[in-house]
């Protein structure tokens, strides 16, 4: 197996961020939709969830999506170099 270049790291590095910016941003779409469409037809959740509690729960999954996608593409990133791909 050749050895990975400083630019083949460069390369990976950016790709495993734009896949994680890729999740994040459906994430983060999806889940302003629903927590909007809730906060504005469940009545529990009209009386019980502010504005930031709304905006806590879209960051913290955009966050949380952003993460395992990116760890996700690190992971498949990393069996393609173990198979000397």
């Amino acid at each position: 197996m050749p050895p990975i270049t400083e630019e083949q790291k460069n390369q990976d590095v950016q790709h495993i961020i734009q896949d994680g910016f890729k999740g994040a941003s459906m994430t983060c779409a999806v889940t302003s939709l629903v927590v909007l469409a809730a906060s504005r037809y469940c009545p529990w959740t009209k009386r019980n969830i502010n504005y930031a509690g709304k905006t806590f729960i879209i960051s913290a999954l955009t966050a949380a999506s952003f993460a395992f996608s990116a760890e996700q593409s690190m992971v498949k990133k990393h069996r393609g170099h173990g198979k000397g791909d």
